[in-house]
């Protein structure tokens, strides 16, 4: 074999070598090739703790998101929406109306909560939220919806969840979205797939065996 032929191949195997490198660590060594399942893999081996960011909800009364990050005895299922939105939003609703009801039927009232996070406060008053909930047939004692009360606190919200959110140009947002799982010690742990909020309570419910 030639000297060039040798080079060649040993500059080829570099290049292969630093880009599976590359794929392994944007990836967390292979377990994810989506960003939705990197932001699943972080969460999974290093939960969140939720800031003190001041929010007001559908009723007008102020909240922070940090009443969430304490060890509570509640799991809390979180989207994040905003209300106007005709997409996945949707989505989002359904599946945390579909846990209402399996929170009612099996008797969990005591032990799992919900929140819907608006990043359009903008757009998001109280009184749009509170008509919003009304339309989902939401139970305030279960599921709350809210949205910072502070504007420049919304970077620091998205971010939390790795929410992204860009103008459409046309009054909307294109967006992401995940269902998201707060566990009883007040950490974020865990974000599943929007439209599978069965799965997300099957986890839970394992889990919670596995605890007793």
């Amino acid at each position: 074999m030639s000297q060039g032929i040798a080079r060649t191949l040993a500059a080829i195997f570099a290049v292969l070598v630093f880009g599976l490198l590359a794929i392994g660590g944007v990836t967390r060594g292979f377990a994810a090739v989506t960003a939705d399942g990197v932001r699943r893999v972080d969460l999974e081996r290093a939960p969140r703790s939720l800031p003190t960011l001041p929010m007001i909800d559908q009723a007008g009364k102020a909240l922070s998101l940090a009443d969430y990050g304490a060890a509570s005895g509640f799991t809390t299922f979180v989207t994040l929406v905003y209300t106007s939105c005709d997409t996945i939003c949707r989505t989002s609703a359904s599946g945390l109306a579909f846990l209402q009801q399996e929170i009612r039927s099996r008797g969990l009232e005591d032990r799992v909560r919900l929140l819907t996070l608006s990043f359009d406060p903008f757009y998001d008053t109280p009184a749009v939220m509170a008509k919003y909930a009304r339309g989902l047939g939401a139970d305030a004692s279960l599921w709350r919806t809210a949205t910072v009360a502070d504007v420049s606190d919304l970077e620091r919200m998205v971010g939390l969840f790795d929410i992204v959110v860009i103008p459409d140009g046309l009054g909307g947002y294109s967006h992401n979205a995940a269902l998201f799982r707060i566990d009883e010690q007040g950490q974020l742990i865990k974000a599943y797939d929007v439209d599978r909020p069965d799965l997300a309570l099957a986890d839970y419910l394992y889990n919670r065996k596995a605890e007793q």
